[in-house]
């Protein structure tokens, strides 16, 4: 996947380059091109979590035509979490965001938050690759491989989630960077 910041500043039309000449907007400027660089990577990834959650919703529905009870609970709430997950995700903290923002975010802070969203991203394949053996175990009726998976899925979300926490600490200033 190409860095998004390379693609927002390749995509600059000849206002934006204008702007950059300014003296004491072209700061301005660069923070904004970070920022939409941040904010589209972070909308992928929750649009990721929405589709990991629907091959979720498909295993679910392969256990209740098999009338398998025992993990139909666990996954449907594991779904639920990657449905609040998504949504808080999606509606973050979007870091620099103009002349008077209450949260001021640096050029360099953006720069670590764009890597925690990258390091997201990892986690969203991990968790895609693992509910792809998910589908398999249910097509095969391996329960308790299924559990397992269902387990394991759940930590990956959790893990997922710490990530998203670190990133909003460190925008908010209100933690300790790694």
């Amino acid at each position: 996947m190409p860095d998004l910041r390379e693609r927002v500043e390749e995509d600059r039309g000849l206002l934006k380059r204008i702007q950059l000449l300014v003296p004491g907007f072209a700061g301005y400027r660069r923070r904004e091109d970070i920022r939409a660089a941040d904010n589209m990577l972070r909308i992928l990834i929750a649009d990721r979590l929405r589709d990991l959650r629907s091959k979720g919703e498909k295993c679910r529905a392969s256990l209740v035509e098999t009338y398998e009870t025992k993990n139909l609970e666990k996954l449907g709430n594991l779904l639920s979490s990657f449905q609040a997950v998504e949504g808080k995700l999606r509606h973050a903290e979007q870091g620099y965001s103009g002349i008077s923002p209450a949260i001021r975010v640096d050029v360099r802070e953006l720069n670590m938050l764009y890597e925690y969203d990258l390091s997201l991203l990892e986690g969203v394949e991990r968790m895609d690759t693992e509910l792809d053996r998910l589908k398999s175990e249910t097509e095969s009726k391996e329960w308790e491989a299924m559990s397992s998976m269902i387990s394991g899925l759940r930590t990956g979300l959790e893990e997922f989630e710490s990530v998203m926490d670190k990133r909003m600490r460190a925008m908010t200033g209100t933690g300790v960077t790694d």
